[in-house]
């Protein structure tokens, strides 16, 4: 397959795809500058259409301690983070991708060699790991379209298009940690989870895919309770 071949079959045919991806496991910087391009346009879109102060102020009102500071002392919080917060927001989008999509096909290295025996090579796993983050690539441009629809008072940074489940909360009364797991199950991640459970079912040829997508969703789960847990410990 080709490249454009690759992206618009991971999507779309995955089966095909992904048999491709893991047998010519090369490619794999495409879906990965795409990852990073739409999360730093996302980003820079924010910027400028919304603002970080706006943000800001929503974070701030949630927090008690804030509150019972006194006027000048909130504005100067605020100032101190509009100072940093933008050009973290930008770093950030710029290096999240390459850090995820590296953590996470170390996991599943030892999940699928250490736990299941297989005998996958890094390059396989990572290549199907960017391939099957696809999904938030469209997850993003959807967030951005979104953004310039709304009204930009209106625009929710955490919870960008409504597409999880944490969309039923509330911040101000909600618990942290039951925002942050619900916030995680999403369309885009379910999507993803398909996408990962047909790319290693294809590597790893004598697992079945049923067998690979319990696996990869038992790992997704571990990392909510600990997402969530982290959550909770820090509310």
């Amino acid at each position: 397959m080709g490249q454009f071949d690759r992206l618009t079959g991971a999507l779309f045919d995955p089966k095909a795809a992904f048999a491709d991806i893991a047998a010519r496991p090369g490619g794999w910087w495409l879906p990965l500058v795409l990852l990073v391009v739409s999360t730093v346009g996302f980003v820079l879109a924010f910027t400028q259409h919304v603002g970080w102060e706006r943000f800001m102020r929503q974070q701030l009102a949630q927090s008690e301690q804030v509150q019972q500071m006194s006027v000048e002392q909130q504005e100067q919080i605020l100032e101190q983070q509009l100072q940093f917060v933008p050009l973290v927001a930008h770093i950030q989008g710029a290096l999240a991708w390459p850090i995820i999509t590296l953590a996470v096909g170390g996991v599943f290295i030892f999940v699928f060699n250490v736990l299941l025996g297989s005998q996958l090579s890094f390059r396989q796993v990572y290549a199907i790991v960017c391939y099957g983050f696809l999904p938030q690539v469209l997850g993003g441009v959807l967030a951005m379209v979104v953004m310039f629809l709304k009204d930009p008072a209106d625009f929710d940074l955490q919870n960008p298009v409504a597409s999880n489940l944490g969309v039923f909360l509330d911040p101000s009364t909600d618990a942290a940690w039951l925002i942050s797991l619900l916030g995680s199950v999403d369309a885009f991640s379910i999507w993803v989870l398909l996408l990962l459970a047909t790319g290693f079912a294809a590597a790893a040829r004598k697992i079945a895919w049923s067998k690979a997508f319990t696996w990869v969703v038992a790992t997704w789960v571990v990392w909510l309770v600990v997402k969530g847990g982290w959550a909770w410990i820090w509310s």
